[in-house]
């Protein structure tokens, strides 16, 4: 059975550094690999390119900071910091787009009623969001006009 990540959070492991607390909708679990990497093997698992995903987001929304992840049509995270880690470049979180309910001063509210507290403004949560929400609609977009095509094909295979 198919389950959408809800969000990936960084946690220090004692002896072994960052991990990835992956929250999905029936459980949660630890991934050796920290926050960015997990979402940059995501990538490379749907045959995308980081840097040339970046690129694109930066040209078409002219944003230089806090680039969403936009995976696929189910999955657009958007980053977030969270005080997790004695390290700070690694206290990124990852939250899907898709469950959020609201936000609220500095807390993210979830779908399941859950509230993530973050280190961020809520001027740039809001914007965060949005831009998250307008690349999670660009996937969708691309995934109906991509089976649309694919239905015209099979369409007039079958007939000729």
């Amino acid at each position: 059975m198919y389950y959408e990540i809800i969000a990936i959070l960084p946690e220090q492991v004692k002896g072994k550094g960052i991990y990835s607390r992956i929250y999905r909708e029936d459980k949660s679990f630890l991934d050796p690999r920290t926050p960015a990497l997990y979402l940059k093997n995501l990538y490379e698992a749907k045959g995308k390119n980081k840097r040339q995903m970046d690129k694109k987001i930066k040209e078409t929304y002219q944003i230089a900071r806090n680039i969403p992840y936009a995976i696929d049509s189910n999955h657009v995270f958007f980053p977030f910091k969270i005080r997790s880690t004695d390290i700070g470049e690694n206290n990124r979180a990852f939250i899907n787009v898709k469950f959020i309910r609201e936000i609220k001063g500095s807390a993210i509210v979830l779908d399941t009623g859950e509230e993530i507290q973050s280190l961020t403004t809520n001027k740039a949560l809001i914007q965060n969001k949005i831009l998250a929400r307008a690349l999670l609609m660009e996937e969708i977009l691309q995934t109906t006009l991509q089976r649309e095509k694919t239905l015209k094909y099979m369409t007039a295979y079958l007939k000729g």
